[in-house]
């Protein structure tokens, strides 16, 4: 009696895991056309830029007092003027090199203060779709995650992801 129990549940398991919905997403696609991502997008690039605009300046002005530095010292300068020369080549080069770390933070806090409540938003669109619709897993289908997605047993909900952010405005 509890063979044919155990036999029963055994061949009844591998069908109720069929009947769970499962769905796959394009977050690529869904970020790509959603209007406020791509405002943060360009906000966070036109931050990116001023960063590198500054330190090209400061490279630009390292560049112009080096040339002058080969230009002006010689075998015949004092040794305690170009040592001071060198020292402040060699300042100049470590705030750049400072300056260039502190950005990379700045840009990053920036970015993430910036991208992350759309992010937040994209992760909630799913959410309700994924109780609206009844779905045990969703998985994405870019960037390379998952190894295979079925497409004939797996739902692509990315259009009514797209329009759930819509209604979330």
């Amino acid at each position: 009696m509890f063979k044919k129990i155990l036999l029963m549940l055994l061949m009844v398991a591998p069908l109720s895991l069929l009947a769970q919905k499962v769905a796959h997403y394009n977050s690529q696609d869904i970020v790509t056309n959603y209007a406020e991502f791509k405002k943060v997008q360009t906000e966070v690039e036109a931050i990116g830029k001023q960063y590198q605009a500054d330190l090209e300046a400061m490279q630009k002005e390292l560049q112009t007092k080096f040339e002058k530095y080969q230009a002006e010292v010689t075998d015949k300068t004092p040794a305690n003027i170009r040592a001071r020369k060198e020292k402040e080549l060699q300042d100049l080069q470590q705030r750049i090199q400072q300056t260039a770390q502190d950005n990379q933070k700045a840009f990053n806090e920036q970015q993430q203060q910036k991208l992350g409540p759309v992010l937040d938003k994209v992760r909630k669109a799913i959410e309700t779709v994924a109780k609206t619709g009844g779905y045990v897993y969703i998985m994405e289908k870019g960037a390379g995650q998952p190894l295979y997605i079925n497409e004939a047993i797996s739902k692509d909900i990315t259009a009514e992801v797209k329009a759930q952010l819509a209604k979330m405005k």
